[in-house]
C-alpha cells in the first residue's frame, strides 16, 4: 500500500553497509519507522534526503511491520542545522525528548506541532538550547514528574524575586530566607526560576520573540536537565554530546 505524509526526521540509524532506519513523526504525530534502502549510497538520491530533521513528503510502501521509503519530497531541508554543532546537538536534544516520551504506537498531533515549532524558530534565529529547554519543560508531565518555580517550597511565599534555587530535598524552588535548611541546593538567579516558570504555562502559540542571555540559558538547562535525572533518570544521548562539546570550549589546550 503507497503512503504519503508529511513528516520530520526525528530519528535515523545506519544499519548495513548502506541501507539506513530513519523515524519520522507524521503531520498526525505517529512515530513511523521506515527502511531506506541504499540511503547512504550517494548515486540512490536518498542521502541528503534522510538526515535528522528534513521536513517533507514522505512517500513510501507499508504493508505489514516496518515500511519501505520510496522517495522524499523535502520542504525544509533543515540545512543550517549541519552547519553549526551546537545547533544540531540542541535540535537533537528536542527530537530525542519528544521520541522518548511517546509510546510506541501513540499519537499526539500536539508533539509533532511542538517539534514543527521549535525548528521553524531555529531557523528564524531563535537559539536552538532555549528551544531545548521548551521542549523539556512541555515533556516533562510524560516522564512521570513535574516541578514548580513559581514559589517557595518551604514558606509558600509566592514572591519570587526572594527565590535562589531549587531544593532537591524538598522538591522545589526555594527562598533565600531558608535556604540554609538545604546547604546543597542548586543556586539560581530568580530570573532563571521565573522564566522557567513563564514557558512552563505559556503555550507555544504565544511565545513569539524570545531572546534570553547565555548565562540565564545554562542555568535554566543545568537544573531541567537534573530535574530529568533525578525524577525520571533519564539520560540523553545529545546531552552527551553538548557536555563534550562544553568541555573542549573550555579546555585551553
Amino acid at each position: 500500500m503507497l503512503m504519503k505524509q508529511k513528516g520530520i526526521i526525528i530519528k535515523s540509524v545506519d544499519y548495513g553497509e548502506s541501507d539506513k532506519i530513519i523515524t519520522i513523526l507524521n503531520e498526525y504525530g505517529a512515530k513511523i519507522p521506515l527502511m531506506a534502502r541504499r540511503a547512504k549510497k550517494v548515486k540512490s538520491g536518498l542521502q541528503a534526503h534522510t538526515q535528522m530533521f528534513v521536513y517533507g513528503l514522505f512517500i513510501y510502501n507499508k504493508w505489514r511491520g516496518m515500511g519501505t521509503l520510496n522517495s522524499v519530497d523535502v520542504i525544509n531541508q533543515h540545512y543550517e542545522l549541519q552547519l553549526d554543532l551546537y545547533e544540531s546537538s540542541y535540535a537533537s536534544l528536542c527530537a530525542e525528548t519528544i521520541e522518548r516520551s511517546m509510546e510506541e504506537n501513540e499519537v499526539s498531533k500536539y508533539n509533532y506541532e511542538l517539534l514543527h515549532f521549535v525548528l521553524t524558530k531555529i531557523s528564524e534565529g531563535t537559539s536552538a538550547q532555549l528551544m531545548s529547554i521548551v521542549v523539556l519543560l512541555k515533556c516533562m508531565a510524560k516522564f512521570g514528574f513535574t516541578a514548580s518555580f513559581n514559589r517557595c517550597v518551604i514558606t509558600g511565599n509566592d514572591d519570587q524575586s526572594k527565590l535562589m534555587g531549587y531544593s532537591f530535598k524538598f522538591d522545589g524552588a526555594i527562598s533565600q530566607e531558608v535556604a540554609y535548611q538545604d546547604p546543597h541546593a542548586l543556586k539560581l538567579t530568580n530570573r532563571s526560576l521565573y522564566l522557567l516558570d513563564i514557558l512552563q504555562k505559556l503555550p507555544i502559540n504565544k511565545m513569539n520573540s524570545l531572546s534570553i542571555h547565555q548565562e540565564i540559558l545554562d542555568e535554566m538547562s543545568e537544573l531541567i536537565i537534573m530535574l530529568y535525572r533525578e525524577y525520571a533518570g533519564i539520560f540523553f544521548k545529545s546531552q552527551k554530546l553538548i557536555n563534550q562539546l562544553k568541555r573542549l570550549e573550555n579546555d585551553p589546550h
